[in-house]
């Protein structure tokens, strides 16, 4: 359930889960429990106060922990968006969480401040992500981290060029210390130059440095990288194809080293092409050619969309997507109907398959279908 009750925007979801029991496909063994029954439930209230800055809070229960053996997992926060002027803005926020044999530092906090005028910009931001911190509903990518960001830019308008829109000049350092130790485990330095034309189009070019610091042995793109400092550069170009024209895109370039080698991309993104005024395709595509001491690793990722439109209500879109990397080919078909002013029926069925197999048949590895219904009551 969501909803605007005056100035406060509320949230609740609850889900319960039966239990998983998987069955030996020859009935030689007994069944076997993978996952209990569990009940998940998310509450959330935002408050909007002053002329464009909100206040909220957040709580979330697992009854069933998936990392403790018994009990369950708590969470719970508070976050705030303040804006000070038009141009300057104030984010923030912080969440604790309780899990069975957790007892370490098990929380987050984050403070954000944003100056976002049209010429100039400067950002500064800083995360911690304690060790325990273990949001079940949900995920944190990383934990056991302090991140430091210090961002600036500038804008020029030079109106002695009638054919550029803006020049954008930005700078970016990003630090990432242990959350224990403090020592720095990566470091990102970066530049980038953008050339915005009169008709929307747009150009860039970006320079980054980085250093990653390896504890441990990791697989990274397919190859297992030994623990130690790296140290690489890369350059990387790109043209925009404004969305103004009936078909649009991000052309890039990349060129660097990489863990003791090398890695040179090319792709499409955020491509669209309007075949008709009720079809459109998305082509995405990335192709990845990495040179490191263990080997030659190439990784392509092709992703395309299709929606057709069969009334300003109601249409249907298909996405297909191709992984070398993983040898894997996934496919999603939708259809959205809007059966009342900000009432939705949904129904999406997906299927992933493993295309590294043996016979010329690809491997099923899952398949789902799913039905969701939104209804808007207006009290």
């Amino acid at each position: 359930m969501t909803g605007k009750v005056g100035s406060f925007d509320v949230g609740a979801v609850n889900i319960q889960a039966n239990d998983l029991i998987t069955d030996d496909a020859l009935d030689a063994l007994p069944p076997d429990t993978v996952a209990e029954s569990t009940n998940f439930t998310v509450l959330r209230l935002r408050r909007d106060i002053f002329s464009r800055s909100s206040v909220g809070v957040l709580f979330e229960n697992r009854s069933k922990s998936a990392v403790a053996g018994s009990g369950s997992n708590l969470a719970w926060g508070a976050d705030g968006w303040f804006a000070l002027s038009s141009e300057v803005g104030v984010l923030g926020y912080y969440a604790k969480t309780q899990t069975e044999g957790l007892n370490g530092l098990d929380a987050s906090y984050r403070g954000q401040l944003t100056w976002d005028a049209d010429q100039w910009g400067a950002r500064l931001d800083h995360l911690l992500v304690g060790e325990d911190f273990n949001p079940e509903i949900g995920f944190a990518r990383r934990r056991g981290f302090r991140q430091s960001v210090v961002s600036g830019r500038v804008s020029p308008r030079p109106r002695s060029i009638p054919w550029i829109r803006q020049i954008t000049l930005q700078a970016d350092i990003d630090y990432v210390e242990n959350e224990r130790s403090g020592f720095v485990e990566s470091r990102d330095r970066g530049g980038q130059v953008r050339v915005e034309f009169e008709n929307s189009d747009q150009f860039g070019v970006t320079f980054g440095d980085t250093y990653e610091n390896l504890v441990v042995d990791e697989r990274i793109s397919g190859a297992l990288v030994p623990a130690g400092r790296y140290s690489f550069r890369e350059a990387r170009g790109s043209f925009t194809f404004g969305p103004q024209r009936p078909w649009s895109g991000s052309l890039s370039v990349r060129r660097g080293s990489y863990y003791g080698g090398t890695v040179t991309s090319a792709g499409l993104s955020q491509g669209r092409l309007e075949l008709t005024p009720r079809l459109s395709v998305e082509p995405n595509i990335s192709f990845n050619w990495i040179r490191l001491p263990q080997g030659r690793f190439d990784q392509h990722v092709a992703v395309t969309r299709l929606t057709y439109t069969l009334t300003p209500r109601m249409f249907v879109s298909g996405l297909v997507q191709y992984n070398s990397g993983s040898d894997s080919f996934s496919s999603d078909l939708r259809l959205r109907w809007e059966w009342a002013p900000g009432s939705e029926l949904f129904l999406v069925y997906s299927e992933a398959r493993d295309t590294d197999v043996l016979d010329r048949w690809s491997d099923l590895v899952n398949r789902g279908f799913v039905i969701k219904v939104n209804r808007l009551l207006r009290l």
